[in-house]
């Protein structure tokens, strides 16, 4: 195991998603050990997946991507056949805000646009 000069713990929590990461395997039993009276946690590590990114650990550190959440967003919008282009839309084209129909159902939209 490497020395490190100090010690770091890291607690991420969504909803009710918790990671706990750290340089220190004591230091992150303790915790978990601490949630575990409080709160009657679940560990089931290792980490792979989190808030739509892929987690891969090594032992230089972590890898997060995501190509799982862009495919997802792009079979939603049901483009998974088409080809890449340098650019999405016809730089010509003047948008105005007061101009123009709004779209109907603008969640999916904004969901690939974020």
């Amino acid at each position: 195991m490497k020395k490190f000069a100090f010690i770091i713990t890291v607690l991420l929590v969504y909803v009710d998603d918790v990671v706990l990461i750290g340089n220190n395997i004591v230091e992150i039993n303790v915790i978990k050990a601490h949630l575990h009276y409080r709160s009657h946690i679940k560990d089931i590590s290792p980490i792979k997946y989190f808030m739509g990114l892929k987690v891969c650990c090594s032992l230089d550190g972590l890898v997060l991507n995501q190509r799982k959440y862009c495919l997802d967003l792009i079979s939603e919008a049901w483009m998974l056949g088409c080809k890449p282009a340098i650019t999405s839309y016809d730089p010509s084209i003047k948008l105005y805000a007061n101009e123009g129909a709004f779209i109907p159902n603008h969640s999916s939209f904004r969901r690939l646009i974020r």
